[in-house]
Order: structure tokens, then sequence, then C-alpha cells
């Protein structure tokens, strides 16, 4: 038998909140599904300026969205 899988994409920036990711969590699991993995993909920004003698910049990075990943048997 093989297995299948499924990605759920939260975007962060959509006002997600833990209690939407439990949710879904709790859905996908009802439906026998397995939770595999939640991993977190950042982004980041930056910006540099440049004189005569040298330079300055600053950069930072945050989490923007997660990849939930689950598994079951497949039913084929």
């Amino acid at each position: 038998m093989t297995n299948e899988h499924k990605v759920v994409r939260f975007d962060l920036k959509d006002g997600v909140t833990t209690v939407g990711i439990a949710k879904t969590l709790d859905k996908y699991c009802q439906e026998g599904w397995e939770l595999v993995s939640i991993i977190p993909i950042t982004t980041g920004k930056h910006n540099m300026t440049e004189f005569r003698d040298g330079g300055a910049g600053w950069g930072f990075g945050y989490t923007s969205w997660l990849m939930i990943t689950f598994s079951r048997q497949s039913t084929d």
C-alpha cells in the first residue's frame, strides 16, 4: 500500500491565529491524516547604503508562512 500526502500552506500575513491552525490540524486528523511536519518558511528584508568611506546597512528575517504536511495510507 502507498501513502498519499497533503500540504497545507498558512500565509501568516493573512491574520492566521493559533486557533485557526489548531482547527485545521484537528480537521485533518479526524479525516485520518497524520501530521508529518510543520515547517516555518522565512522571508527577509535588507537595505544597503554606500558612502565614499564605506557603507552601512540593515536586515532582518521573519516567518512569513507555515508549510504543514500530512500523510495517510492511500485508499487505492
